[in-house]
């Protein structure tokens, strides 16, 4: 999702052709915000992003699941307000912040989020290939696109090249030539 007007037709309709509406937003805004990958969003508890008095935490170190290594995932101030609201009116209790609808003792599983991204694709034309792992990449184009920064992106995602992360995140031939258009000493 290389637009703000893509992401925020995507938020409407998870808003308004999904299930589990509140859920599906706070899972999609975490992960187009932190770019982690979704299993590692799905293994957050409620103890992840709540303190002991019940108040949203501003950030959470995980364990990724993928590389085994520490990462931190941020809660803006939206974030923070969304996980207030989705767990006073989630439907049932759980230690998973995103619980299994069928097993509440499991969390949601990752073929769940792709199912729901699917459904959301098929309807939308301009949304085509639109997946669970489109959050991630959106996170990526970004944060590239406001920083320029490769490398500390190519740290946060774990690749082995900058030319890996470019691909990675829809970064094209077109894009870096009007980056140099107007460039001159």
């Amino acid at each position: 999702l290389k637009t703000k007007k893509q992401i925020n037709r995507v938020r409407n309709l998870i808003q308004t052709s999904t299930d589990y509406p509140l859920r599906n937003r706070l899972l999609f805004d975490i992960g187009i915000n932190n770019g982690i990958r979704t299993i590692d969003i799905l293994a957050l508890t409620v103890s992840d992003v709540v303190d002991s008095k019940g108040y949203p935490k501003s950030e959470t170190t995980i364990i990724e699941s993928k590389t085994g290594k520490k990462r931190t995932v941020r809660f803006n101030k939206d974030i923070q307000a969304e996980i207030t609201t989705y767990l006073a009116k989630r439907p049932f209790k759980s230690d998973w912040l995103f619980p299994s609808t069928k097993q509440r003792n499991k969390h949601l599983t990752t073929q769940a989020v792709y199912r729901m991204f699917k459904r959301i694709s098929d309807g939308e034309p301009t949304l085509k290939g639109l997946t669970a792992h489109s959050m991630r990449r959106t996170f990526g184009y970004h944060f590239y696109q406001k920083t320029h920064d490769i490398v500390t992106l190519m740290k946060i995602f774990n690749h082995s090249s900058q030319a890996i992360t470019l691909r990675y995140i829809g970064v094209e031939k077109e894009d870096i030539d009007k980056e140099l258009a107007g460039f001159k000493l």
